[in-house]
């Protein structure tokens, strides 16, 4: 790409602003709407084979929808996404400002103060984006930026997860190359699985190199670097800088755990930690902390904050242009469950839910929660959910349509079992482990004896199961699970086949 290219006849390409392997930013100009953006490309050259090029524009469309469902303002805002000259490109918000390792090389550690503030904001992001299953797989200091008002924007969200994620039905891949080595997760590094507590092992680092202006096992050896991750405690805070409160020091230590169950709960847990340190923050050149004029949108965020601490009373207002429950006739229910179908068929989920939103109350009213066409919306609107990724909202609806489910098809049936594997791994990509584990372990049972122990869908649970346990960080379990799976994949498949060569390098790591 050039600068004066103009992409897709809209964004003037007006100044690099990065590039790496996988592509390049710019800051570019939108002709239609007279304002800047950040135009940033992905490579074809990245994807070596026609399959992973396939796979990478559906995960790109798809990430994309989910990152653009994101609503916080540390989130930019995407715009557009597709293709030009042969590359994927996605148009988000422009965000000026200074990133974090700026920050740090320009005044060195930060006060403690600041560094709260600074990862309290990324853990506020993180709560919002591990809700929707998103999981960023690349928290660093470059990835963060620091606007003049001291907000904190968490850049490439979805960028690593469109690259990561090859299908709804698993969580990450184990041969793709995430995240960035020094910030790294040891699960992520080694056997290539991430969840949400592999943001916050990145957390921890992030926190660490505010704190003393070094990387946890910064290295003039990469590699040596790369390794102490999975070999050697870090060190702790207080004997770098004698200022860090104790229960600082252990969080850190905590985030950085080398086993993922020893790491805090969740970014809520987090930011709830960091939160008493945030306070007399003192003045950073160039970062703006009180502004002369009143900033909209902490006023804004204030006057939230006082609502969010009442209980709101009164009958809920139905948002604009939605129709309110009324009569409605089967015809009209019937249009509306096939347009809605029709819609999600084309990967366009959104508009499917809303018009099962707005058609699913007052069919309840008028036909009756007992009714088929009821059930029917109800049993599309889960499983679109779980198509657009939307696991927070589609694990509940799951769980209420399943035993009517069952009732008309009968416990055992495919469709059922398959509904009850949804379900549970909603719960695994949600970070919900134990949950999800006691779920597809009863499921296990029953898909067996239902289905057979190498049937494909019970196969796919079986591996699912094992990755759990390493997001758990019971590495024994996984490799049980996983060492029992592996001969009925190679009977079933073939040596060839991609999943067993993922499953055998995955045991291979596993059994370092």
């Amino acid at each position: 790409m050039e600068r004066g290219t103009v992409v897709d006849g809209r964004y003037e390409l007006v100044e690099e602003r990065g590039s790496g392997g996988m592509g390049q930013v710019w800051k570019a100009f939108d002709q239609t709407l007279d304002r800047h953006v950040a135009v940033k490309f992905i490579r074809w050259a990245a994807f070596d084979t026609e399959e992973r090029r396939e796979a990478a524009i559906k995960r790109f469309r798809r990430e994309a929808r989910v990152t653009a469902r994101l609503r916080h303002p540390g989130v930019p805002v995407v715009h557009d996404m597709g293709t030009y000259a042969g590359d994927l490109f996605l148009v988000m918000e422009y965000v000026e400002g200074w990133t974090v390792d700026d920050l740090v090389d320009s005044y060195g550690p930060l006060p403690l103060s600041w560094a709260a503030a600074l990862t309290a904001q990324i853990c506020a992001v993180l709560t919002v984006a591990h809700a929707e299953s998103l999981i960023h797989r690349d928290i660093k200091p470059r990835n963060l930026m620091v606007c003049a008002d001291g907000t904190v924007k968490v850049l490439d969200f979805g960028i690593a997860a469109i690259l990561g994620t090859p299908d709804l039905s698993k969580i990450t891949k184990a041969d793709e190359g995430l995240g960035t080595p020094f910030y790294m997760a040891p699960e992520m590094g080694v056997w290539g699985k991430a969840s949400p507590r592999s943001d916050l092992y990145a957390v921890g680092c992030v926190l660490h190199e505010l704190l003393t202006g070094t990387r946890v096992f910064q290295s003039e050896f990469p590699a040596a670097e790369m390794g102490r991750h999975h070999t050697e405690s870090p060190p702790p805070l207080r004997s770098l800088r004698d200022d860090v409160p104790e229960e600082m020091e252990r969080l850190v230590l905590e985030l950085l755990a080398k086993n993922p169950g020893d790491r805090p709960v969740d970014a809520a847990q987090v930011y709830e930690r960091l939160l008493p340190s945030v306070e007399r923050l003192p003045p950073i050149p160039d970062v703006t902390v009180a502004a002369p004029s009143p900033d909209p949108l902490r006023m804004y965020a204030t006057v939230a904050a006082r609502i969010a601490e009442t209980a709101l009373a009164g009958s809920r207002i139905p948002p604009q242009g939605r129709r309110t429950p009324g009569p409605v006739s089967t015809s009209d229910v019937v249009e509306a469950k096939e347009r809605a179908e029709d819609l999600a068929e084309r990967g366009r989920f959104s508009q499917a839910i809303e018009i099962i939103q707005d058609v699913l109350d007052p069919a309840v009213e008028t036909l009756g929660e007992g009714h088929p066409l009821v059930f029917a919306l109800r049993m599309h609107l889960a499983n679109t959910r779980f198509a657009a990724h939307d696991y927070r909202r589609a694990a509940p609806e799951l769980e209420r349509v399943i035993p009517e489910l069952a009732e008309l098809l009968s416990p055992d049936h495919e469709t059922v079992l398959g509904c009850r594997f949804n379900e549970a791994l909603c719960h695994a990509a949600l970070g919900h482990h134990d949950r999800a584990l006691d779920l597809m372990a009863v499921l296990r049972g029953d898909m067996t004896r239902a289905l057979g122990a190498t049937a494909v869908l019970t196969m796919e649970l079986r591996r699912q199961i094992g990755e759990v346990h390493i997001a758990r960080g019971d590495i024994d379990d996984a490799e049980r699970v996983l060492t029992g799976l592996l001969p009925d994949m190679l009977a079933a498949f073939g040596p060839d086949h991609p999943e067993v060569r993922e499953l055998s390098s995955l045991l291979a790591n596993l059994g370092r």
